[in-house]
């Protein structure tokens, strides 16, 4: 019966849900093979909040300066991003931002910092010991910038701001940041 459940609701958000490319609208009637297993697995449809932090297991980082991150979203994708300290490899911060949309990461602390990026379509999510995985499900890909963000040095009052303009055009991603492809396991680390 949940199965049952599942597939009508992720039948119906799909056909309610258009994504605008290129003046046309695409209407994904069905789940794909493998979202049709996640949906098995019990994994749900979602459309997340920007900020993607303590429900899925990060515990966000903030500093005392107004630092921040502008991610500027064109079309041809959605994305995650996760801010990674590169001194550590831990994860201070984790956002969501939708296709055509702009999201501000605010107060980032100082420090140097490096991203992992997921991007795609139709993210889904499952619950495992009270955390949340979520993922992209369709047109997926995934990231490291290969530039890092310097965010200053402690006891500087100099604020620090990077505007990140991703974009998907026929099919291949134009960042204004350098890049270099890694794969799911590597983005859920």
């Amino acid at each position: 019966m949940k199965i049952r459940v599942a597939i009508i609701a992720f039948g119906l958000l799909s056909l309610v849900s258009c994504h605008q490319r290129n003046g046309q609208n695409e209407v994904v009637a069905e789940p794909t093979p493998s979202q049709q297993k996640l949906l098995n697995a019990g994994w749900t449809v979602e459309t997340p909040a920007e900020d993607l932090t303590e429900e899925y297991g990060i515990q966000p980082i903030y500093g005392i300066q107004d630092n921040y991150f502008d991610i500027a979203m064109g079309s041809g994708c959605n994305v995650a991003v996760k801010i990674m300290d590169l001194r550590t490899d831990k994860c201070i911060r984790y956002v969501y931002g939708a296709e055509n949309s702009t999201t501000t990461v605010q107060e980032i602390p100082q420090g140097v910092y490096y991203l992992k990026l997921a991007y795609g379509y139709d993210w889904m999510e499952y619950e495992k010991d009270n955390v949340k995985i979520g993922k992209f499900t369709r047109n997926v890909s995934y990231e490291r910038s290969q530039d890092t963000f310097d965010f200053g040095v402690k006891n500087s009052r100099d604020e620090v701001n990077y505007r990140l303009e991703i974009n998907v055009v026929e099919s291949k991603l134009e960042n204004n940041f350098l890049a270099t492809p890694i794969n799911e396991d590597e983005f859920m680390k």
